[in-house]
C-alpha cells in the first residue's frame, strides 16, 4: 500500500459523506429562508459547534501557523489570547439582542438586519456590496486546502484546487443552511480530534518546563521567545499584539457568516448552549497555533508560511495519522467554506438582487420566486473567480495569503462593527449615521493600507483597528449630537 492510498480513501469517503449529506438535505433548502438559514430545528449545541468551526476555520489550522512559525511566541500571544478575549467578549455581549432584533424583522442576514433596523433599503445595498469583501477570506480558505491536498495525496496544484471549488460549492448549492449546520457539527467533531492529535505531537517541547521552553524559543532568534516580535511585520509591539488583536476580535463577530449563527436559534436558552458550546469548542482550536512552535523546532529551518503545516504534517506523521489530520484540516477548511459561501450567496440574491429589482418595479412574489436560483447562479459565477484568485495566491503570494484575506475581511469587520453595535443597544442611530460610519471605516482602513500611513500600514489589523476607532467615534458623535438635540427641542 502506498503512502497515499489510505489517505485517498478518507478523502473519497469524506467527500462522499458531503455530497450524500446535500442531496438528503436539499428539500430542506426549497426556499430563500430554508437555504440561508434553515429549519431552526437543529440543536444549540450543534449550532455552536458550527459556529466555532466557522470562527476557527483552515486559518487557525494551517495559515496562522506559518505566521507564528516564522515571528515566534508574540503571534501565540496575539492569535491565541487576545483575539480570542475579543470574540467570546464579543459573542457574549451581542449575540442575545442581535436574535432577538433578527427575530422581530425575520431576517437573513447581517445587511437586510441593517436596512430592516434603520429602516433604510440604501443601507441593505451598501452592506451587501461591502460583504463581497469576503471573498478574499474564501481564497485564503481554498488556498489553504489546496497547499494540504497537493502535499497529502500528492496531486498537482490545479487538480487541487477543482476537487476544492467544486466539493465546496456543490455541497451548498444542493444543500443550504440545513446542510451547512448539520456538517459543520460533523466536523467540528473531526476537528477536535485532530486538535488533540496535533497539540499532542510536539509536547515534549515542554518536558523542561516553561523555563527550558522559553529558552528554546529564544535559541531560535532574537524575539522569538517574547511577547513582542520587533524584525515582524504583524507584531512588533504591545499595539499589534494585543490591542490591534484583541480590536479585531470583538469585529469578527461582525462577520455576516458569523453573527447571523444566532439567528437558527429558537429561543433564549438555546443561546446560552450555543455560547458554552462555542466557547469551548474555540478554545480548544486555537492551541493548534502551537503546531507553528513545533514546526520551527523540529523541521529546524524556515520554510514559507503558507507551507509550514503541510510540511510538518507529511515528516512528523505516518501515513495513516497524516491520513487523519488530512481530515481534521479538510473539516476545518470545508466548515468555514460552507458558511462564507452560504452567506454571499444569500446577500447577493436576498439583499443585493432582490432591492434592486424592486427598485425596477417588479412585485415581491416574482422576487420571491426567483431568489433561490438568483443566489445559486451567483455561486456558479463565483466558483471559478475564487478558483483563479486562490491559484494566484499559490504560485505569487505576498509573505502569506492570510496578508491578502485580512487586508480584505477586516475591511468588512470594520465598516460593519459601529452600525451593528450601535443599531443594537441605541435607539438614536440613524441610518445616516450608519452609512457614513461605514463608508469612514472603508476610507481610514484601505487609505491606511494602500497609502502607506505610519509605519503599521502593511499590518491590516492596524488599519482596520484605526477605522473601527474612527467609525465608532464617528457614530458616538452623531448620536450624542442628537441627544443633546432631543434635549433642546424638549
Amino acid at each position: 500500500m502506498s503512502e497515499t492510498t489510505l489517505p485517498w480513501i478518507l478523502f473519497v469517503v469524506y467527500a462522499v459523506a458531503i455530497v450524500g449529506l446535500a442531496v438528503w438535505n436539499r428539500r430542506k433548502a426549497s426556499s430563500m429562508q430554508g437555504f440561508a438559514v434553515g429549519s431552526r430545528s437543529v440543536p444549540p449545541f450543534f449550532v455552536g459547534l458550527s459556529l466555532a468551526a466557522n470562527m476557527t476555520s483552515v486559518a487557525t489550522f494551517v495559515i496562522n501557523p506559518g505566521l507564528i512559525h516564522a515571528y515566534g511566541w508574540s503571534g501565540i500571544v496575539g492569535y491565541g489570547f487576545a483575539a480570542p478575549l475579543g470574540i467570546f467578549l464579543a459573542l457574549i455581549v451581542t449575540t442575545k439582542k442581535f436574535r432577538q432584533i433578527g427575530d422581530r424583522f425575520t431576517v437573513l442576514t447581517v445587511p437586510q438586519w441593517l436596512g430592516d433596523r434603520y429602516g433604510d433599503r440604501r443601507l441593505t445595498l451598501l452592506f451587501a456590496v461591502a460583504s463581497l469583501l469576503q471573498i478574499t477570506f474564501l481564497v485564503l480558505i481554498v488556498t489553504a486546502l489546496v497547499l494540504v491536498l497537493m502535499s497529502v495525496l500528492q496531486i498537482s496544484m490545479w487538480l487541487a484546487i477543482s476537487i476544492v471549488v467544486a466539493l465546496a460549492f456543490t455541497s451548498i448549492l444542493l444543500g443550504g443552511a440545513s446542510l451547512h449546520v448539520v456538517s459543520n457539527s460533523v466536523q467540528a467533531v473531526t476537528m477536535l480530534a485532530v486538535a488533540v492529535l496535533l497539540v499532542a505531537s510536539g509536547l515534549e517541547i515542554f518536558g523542561g518546563g516553561l523555563g527550558a521552553f522559553f529558552g528554546r524559543l529564544d535559541a531560535i532568534a532574537p524575539f522569538y521567545g517574547s511577547m513582542t516580535n520587533p524584525s515582524s511585520l504583524l507584531f512588533r509591539d504591545l499595539f499589534e499584539v494585543v490591542v490591534a488583536n484583541f480590536a479585531i476580535g470583538v469585529a469578527i463577530i461582525m462577520q455576516p457568516h458569523i453573527i447571523s449563527k444566532s439567528l437558527y436559534l429558537r429561543t433564549e436558552r438555546d443561546v446560552n448552549v450555543y455560547l458554552v458550546t462555542a466557547m469551548v469548542a474555540g478554545t480548544v482550536f486555537t492551541t493548534v497555533l502551537l503546531v507553528g512552535l513545533y514546526a520551527r523546532v523540529d523541521l529546524g529551518a524556515v520554510y514559507a508560511p503558507d507551507q509550514v503545516v503541510a510540511t510538518y504534517i507529511s515528516t512528523s506523521f505516518a501515513p495513516g495519522l497524516r491520513a487523519l489530520v488530512m481530515l481534521g484540516l479538510l473539516a476545518a477548511g470545508f466548515s468555514t467554506l460552507e458558511g462564507i459561501i452560504l452567506a454571499l450567496s444569500t446577500i447577493v440574491a436576498n439583499d443585493l438582487w432582490a432591492n434592486l429589482a424592486r427598485a425596477t418595479g417588479m412585485n415581491d412574489d416574482a422576487i420571491r420566486a426567483r431568489l433561490l436560483g438568483v443566489g445559486r447562479v451567483f455561486l456558479v459565477v463565483l466558483a471559478p473567480v475564487t478558483a483563479f484568485l486562490a491559484w494566484r495566491q499559490i504560485v505569487a503570494p505576498s509573505l502569506s495569503v492570510a496578508i491578502f484575506a485580512q487586508n480584505g475581511v477586516y475591511g468588512l469587520f470594520a465598516a460593519t462593527f459601529a452600525p451593528v453595535v450601535f443599531g443594537l443597544f441605541s435607539e438614536r442611530a440613524t441610518a445616516r449615521l450608519a452609512a457614513t460610519a461605514a463608508v469612514t471605516a472603508l476610507v481610514v482602513h484601505f487609505g491606511m493600507y494602500y497609502g502607506g500611513i505610519t509605519h503599521y500600514h502593511n499590518n491590516p489589523a492596524v488599519p482596520a483597528t484605526f477605522a473601527l476607532i474612527a467609525s465608532t467615534l464617528v457614530m458616538a458623535v452623531g448620536v450624542l449630537a442628537r441627544g443633546r438635540q432631543s434635549t433642546v427641542d424638549s
